[in-house]
């Protein structure tokens, strides 16, 4: 049987001062909202300005953790989460959630551990590629660590910027472009409970989800559907003799530069920039990407495909988890 757990501590960590404080994981929070997305959406709702929210759920530590993330952009909550081994390791070093307020002065590397909180320099990581920088942090602190990683594309603020770990992606609905301008480079997370690099506890294989372009938007930390889709008009465009050659469109988008720059700022803005003969390109272009809405398993910190697998296994869980909260709180 999975085990329902939380850790019991929220870390709060403000960049711009430097500090951090751990309080403990209210029972009220854990009532109300469950875990994951759930503690996301509470905590930012409490956040007087920008805030960036990374959490865990009940089952994070037990069976294919997913790490549930959001941020406040343009005065909207936004979300996404990622697949891997970085909830169960977050869990692992004692946290339900990490609450990311301020900004750094210079790039540098969040470093997450049970005894506390570190900030490394960044600034010889920051427009990096994607394996580019897990290499240097590999060679610099180790293998025991879960990192998560943003490329160029979130150095320079693209809001369909990914943050990549281990092959998982996030946050092309704009919480890697949040992050991104906090200067953090990277997330690392000691994991004390050497987790392998697969999904924690899970034996399922996914299904590839790659699209031609996802390898080159990965590695520049991009969302690979959403550059696909840009690509299809840049292309259209060019063949058109509306835009010139670039001499590589993914990377101009994710450094902002060339005929990319055009399309750094997502499809509407660059439509916008090129004026009403662009539009007509559209109906050739590959299908937008669809994102699916907040579901059980995103509360619960596991993946969807465990959740529909395995759905009476973890609802006998929940039950024994919400006699012990009701017993609590009687």
């Amino acid at each position: 049987m999975t085990t329902w757990a939380y850790a019991e501590q929220i870390l709060y960590v403000d960049l711009g001062r430097r500090t951090a404080r751990v309080e403990p994981t209210p029972t009220a929070l854990k009532r109300g909202y469950i875990g994951g997305v759930g503690f996301v959406a509470s905590l930012l709702a409490e956040a007087p300005s920008a805030r960036i929210v990374l959490a865990t759920g009940p089952l994070s530590d037990a069976m294919a953790g997913r790490l549930a993330m959001g941020a406040v952009v343009d005065g909207r909550m936004v979300f996404s989460s990622m697949g891997g081994r970085m909830a169960a390791a977050l869990k692992g070093a004692g946290y339900d959630a990490v609450v990311i307020d301020g900004r750094l002065e210079h790039p540098g590397v969040l470093v997450l551990e049970p005894e506390g909180v570190r900030i490394l320099d960044g600034g010889h990581l920051w427009g990096l590629e994607v394996p580019d920088v897990a290499r240097q942090l590999y060679l610099e602190t180790g293998p025991y660590w879960a990192t998560m990683v943003l490329g160029p594309a979130a150095d320079h603020h693209v809001p369909f910027a990914t943050m990549v770990h281990e092959g998982h992606f996030a946050g092309g609905s704009g919480v890697a472009a949040a992050l991104g301008r906090t200067r953090i480079k990277a997330v690392m997370v000691r994991d004390t409970l050497l987790i392998p690099s697969r999904c924690t506890g899970c034996d399922l294989a996914c299904p590839a989800k790659l699209s031609p372009n996802a390898g080159r938007a990965g590695d520049l930390g991009l969302d690979a559907p959403t550059a696909e889709r840009l690509a299809a008009l840049a292309d259209a465009l060019i063949q058109a003799g509306m835009l010139p050659e670039p001499i590589e469109l993914l990377t101009e988008i994710a450094y902002r530069r060339g005929v990319g720059a055009l399309f750094s700022d997502g499809e509407e803005a660059a439509l916008r920039r090129l004026g009403p003969e662009a539009a007509r390109f559209l109906p050739l272009l590959p299908p937008r990407k669809r994102r699916g809405g907040i579901g059980i398993a995103d509360l619960l910190g596991t993946c969807q495909r465990v959740w529909r697998e395995r759905p009476g296994e973890i609802l006998r869980s929940a039950l024994a988890a919400t006699k012990g909260l009701l017993a609590d709180a009687s």
